[in-house]
């Protein structure tokens, strides 16, 4: 088993390749991915919530950082449940102090959602010192690393999305990562 308890030393489905380069980061590249994912758990049980409570608040949050209105239709049609589980998600989410609704004034029936500044404060304090980590590691990358690495990325990616449709290919459709939140406007 490998280190981090997954394979053998031969490194997932490479057993006969020569150059173990790749396989190398690939296997670091999966240590990664679990360590995020665990740390995101974490996150979330710190919080009291679930990944589909936590996808809900980065939604909003998101949204009021564009500027755009959030109805409970598009937080089903983000989140991906039906329109029943949203309004559990919701309920679970204005009791807990995460998410206000609003009259909406286009629809005197209807509603807005919006996270509220303690989501937002909350989310930024449980963040903060992981993504300031983050981001003091990649900084210490020279300019071509970071090039070369942006690249291999890019082609990951790709690699990925290829067997999938194109709608789901560039992830616009699923949740995104918690890592890609930013609650506020960089200045």
């Amino acid at each position: 088993m490998t280190e981090d308890g997954t394979h053998g030393a031969s490194g997932y489905w490479y057993p006969d390749r020569p150059a173990r380069t790749g396989v190398e980061l690939l296997t670091t590249m999966r240590r990664y991915r679990a360590a995020e994912v665990a740390m995101r758990e974490r996150k979330r049980r710190s919080m009291g919530m679930n990944a589909t409570d936590m996808e809900a608040v980065r939604f909003l949050l998101r949204a009021a950082e564009q500027g755009r209105a959030v109805r409970p239709g598009d937080l089903t049609a983000h989140l991906g449940i039906t329109s029943a589980s949203t309004t559990a998600v919701v309920k679970r989410l204005v009791s807990s102090g995460h998410v206000e609704r609003h009259p909406d004034p286009a629809d005197g029936r209807g509603a807005l959602l919006v996270a509220t500044v303690h989501s937002d404060d909350e989310v930024r304090s449980e963040l903060t010192d992981v993504h300031a980590r983050m981001i003091a590691a990649a900084d210490r990358l020279s300019p071509q690393t970071v090039i070369e690495m942006q690249a291999f990325f890019a082609e990951v990616i790709d690699a990925m999305g290829a067997d999938s449709p194109a709608d789901e290919a560039d992830g616009t459709d699923r949740p995104g990562a918690l890592a890609d939140m930013r609650t506020h406007k960089s200045g």
